[in-house]
């Protein structure tokens, strides 16, 4: 099963437009990432590119065919960038470590651009980004909610996302207001709703 923030490899030559190829100058083996959102036919997947310049963003369809790999955010909570020694005091590869620590035995993952370089070995983070954190649960109980209150100031310092089957929310939102309605992010766009778990 595929989910938004997964990570996608595939082969450029499935890219129909050739000058994005070259505008962001695509390897043979390029990495997408899942986006959210209905595909224009049942054998595409949404994905979005990303350039080395945060404005290098796009958003375009591929064949299931032409997917070689698929990543999810989970599966690479344990990996190193490759620039390990050169990033140590970012703050995202900070709060990277910390998490690793208190989030063990659950199911969490990382997107974003952290994500992107622990995936792709492109570098893609800088002192500025932010850390985007994923908690993966199917009911409120596999949330990690004595973790979050235990260390309560360093969940504060960025925003987490909730990725059920039904879509994602914010996690501060859902901890402020439990019982009400919550914007959930589906694939047909997003919606308010107390119909959040599966």
């Amino acid at each position: 099963m595929k989910f938004a923030h997964d990570i996608v490899r595939f082969n450029q030559a499935v890219i129909q437009q050739r000058e994005l190829v070259r505008q962001l100058a695509l390897s043979k083996q390029v990495f997408g990432v899942i986006r959210r959102g209905l595909p224009s036919q049942p054998d595409l997947v949404p994905i979005g590119l990303r350039g080395i310049a945060r404005n290098q963003r796009f958003a375009l369809e591929i064949p299931t065919t032409a997917i070689q790999a698929i990543i999810h955010p989970w599966e690479i909570t344990k990996r190193e960038s490759f620039r390990a020694a050169e990033i140590a005091q970012f703050p995202v590869y900070e709060q990277y470590h910390v998490a690793q620590k208190i989030l063990a035995g659950f199911k969490w993952g990382v997107g974003g651009s952290l994500g992107f370089e622990l995936t792709s070995g492109i570098q893609a983070i800088k002192p500025t980004s932010d850390f985007d954190l994923l908690l993966y649960a199917n009911a409120p109980t596999e949330i990690p909610l004595s973790v979050i209150i235990k260390n309560r100031l360093f969940f504060e310092q960025f925003d987490t996302q909730v990725i059920t089957l039904k879509g994602g929310f914010a996690l501060k939102e859902y901890l402020r207001t439990p019982d009400k309605k919550i914007l959930l992010k589906t694939d047909t766009g997003p919606i308010l709703t107390k119909e959040i778990w599966s």
